[in-house]
């Protein structure tokens, strides 16, 4: 077995697989976030070192592949970013972008991942390594479907039945909570954290835990929110063509748990366009050796990203 290094990393944190002949060895640091005068490439740097040292690293490995939320776009920094982790760990890198490690963890294969988080990707990839990426816009322009995009919902349709504007909810009280009180001090403080999208983004859970609870208020923005993912998954599907066994839509990220008011939702109203909802094979981490290993379709979606080393 040849020893490699995967890394998915994001803004919450950075997880980062060792796979050996002797086992399994998984490091966990804080994630990293962008400031609008750098490149970001060294911060990403600093969460993989502190990830790295919480393991035991060989001298050398086969090779390393990193899907990092954000990663640089211009391909001058991205190459930075490979070379420094070849010299880290001994080996050559690739770096891609989450969704193609989470896809190739998910579906090992063509078909439809929803990469639902703080924001929200859409990649749809075909047998011949054609693909299609939708969304990632950020939450101010895009990222439909997303925790920012439910939590910022629920806290407006909390503010609303507050203010008599709008229907009864119990998320008036899980706001309060949340902000700490609703004084101009708690307003004040929400708006001036650096965390606000993050901030926004955890209150989708409230959302989803009052959903289930069967707060209508509640459980119309998670059907909002899964016929937007429900459009996307079928946009994408539409724009490659899939036909078969291609036409199968997995999903990464904790927002989407298996049963709860979100994924129940989003089965719907996939099964209302044909397209099959299925579990995620794996874990984005373990789609590393699918891309370190050239497998189809994942070489010639690397190449044409400029993701190979």
């Amino acid at each position: 077995m040849t020893t490699t290094i995967t890394i998915d990393g994001g803004k919450s944190e950075l997880r980062l697989l060792l796979r050996a002949a002797a086992g399994r060895q998984l490091g966990v640091g804080p994630g990293f976030s962008y400031q609008p005068h750098e490149d970001g490439v060294d911060r990403i740097l600093a969460a993989v070192r502190g990830a790295a040292a919480t393991i035991s690293l060989p001298e050398q490995v086969a090779g390393v592949v990193a899907g990092l939320t954000g990663v640089p776009g211009e391909s001058a920094e991205r190459r930075r970013l490979a070379l420094a982790l070849e010299r880290q760990f001994g080996g050559p890198a690739v770096v891609v972008e989450d969704s193609i490690l989470a896809h190739a963890g998910a579906l090992g294969g063509p078909g439809v991942l929803l990469c639902v988080g703080t924001g929200t990707t859409v990649l749809a990839v075909d047998a011949d390594g054609d693909h299609a990426r939708l969304d990632g816009w950020g939450p101010h322009l895009g990222d439909r479907g997303s925790a920012y995009a439910i939590g910022l919902a629920g806290m407006r349709a909390a503010t609303a039945s507050y203010d008599r504007v709008g229907p009864a909810t119990v998320l008036v009280d899980r706001l309060v909570a949340a902000l700490g009180g609703v004084d101009l001090a708690a307003l004040q403080r929400y708006y001036r954290d650096p965390a606000m999208i993050s901030r926004t983004a955890a209150f989708a859970r409230e959302v989803l835990d009052a959903a289930a609870g069967a707060d209508p208020v509640a459980g119309r923005i998670c059907a909002g929110a899964a016929a937007d993912l429900a459009d996307a998954a079928q946009a994408a599907t539409d724009r490659l063509g899939l036909g078969g066994a291609a036409r199968r839509v997995s999903f990464s990220g904790r927002l989407l748990t298996p049963g709860n008011p979100l994924h129940q939702a989003l089965s719907a109203e996939l099964e209302a366009r044909g397209l099959p909802l299925v579990t995620p094979r794996a874990e984005p981490l373990d789609g590393g050796p699918a891309l370190l290993s050239g497998a189809a379709p994942y070489a010639r979606l690397l190449a044409r990203q400029g993701g190979a080393a």
